[in-house]
């Protein structure tokens, strides 16, 4: 067999699986809440609660979906107005329960890692893993609204970063995470987009 047959041949037996193939990019936007530091001198500052921005791209799996979620919260840690950045990668899958023609629900977990970025400190990556759940109302199979609220864990096992606070009282340095977890939670809105 030469190689333009075999190369048309893997190309007709892989056209069926490319047409069926279902992309779908969800542009979300919500509202994060949670995680905490400790400071050496035993006082607490949570992370302002803040807008989050999510995109997430995935494909059809039988009953659910697998894909990738990319979701970034800019904030501020209250008292001490350091900004702080929370991004998170994730692999997630959904499981799709329909109700009816235009409704859906689901529910999923996540596994990935987030990037802490404190202003004034090195950038800290952590392993995190989530779950969430949600609704979903299709206009038409290409275009639907969705709904959904999502557990975000970050592994930080208390660990600490270095940021040097200077007042008139002297400087201040090193705060840690409180425990083990870092828990955030996340009310989002967005659009699906299907190709």
């Amino acid at each position: 067999m030469n190689r333009k047959t075999l190369t048309l041949l893997v190309l007709a037996c892989g056209y069926p699986a490319v047409s069926q193939a279902n992309i779908h990019i969800t542009p979300m936007v919500g509202y994060s809440m949670g995680g905490s530091f400790d400071t050496e001198e035993n006082g607490s500052f949570d992370i302002k609660e803040a807008v989050n921005y999510n995109i997430a791209i995935e494909t059809n799996v039988d009953a659910g979906r697998l894909g990738l979620l990319y979701s970034q919260q800019d904030s501020s840690i209250e008292d001490v107005n350091l900004d702080t950045t929370l991004r998170y990668l994730h692999f997630q899958s959904a499981v799709f329960y329909p109700s009816g023609d235009k409704w859906n629900s689901y529910i999923g977990l996540s596994l990935g890692g987030t990037q802490i970025d404190v202003q004034g400190a090195s950038n800290e990556y952590k392993f995190s893993a989530g779950f969430y759940g949600g609704v979903e109302y299709k206009f038409t199979d290409s275009f639907a609204l969705q709904g959904q609220v999502r557990y975000l864990g970050t592994l930080v096992d208390g660990d600490s970063i270095t940021v040097c606070n200077s007042s008139s009282d002297g400087t201040s340095c090193k705060y840690a995470f409180s425990g083990d977890w870092m828990s955030q939670v996340q009310a989002n809105l967005g659009f699906r987009f299907s190709f």
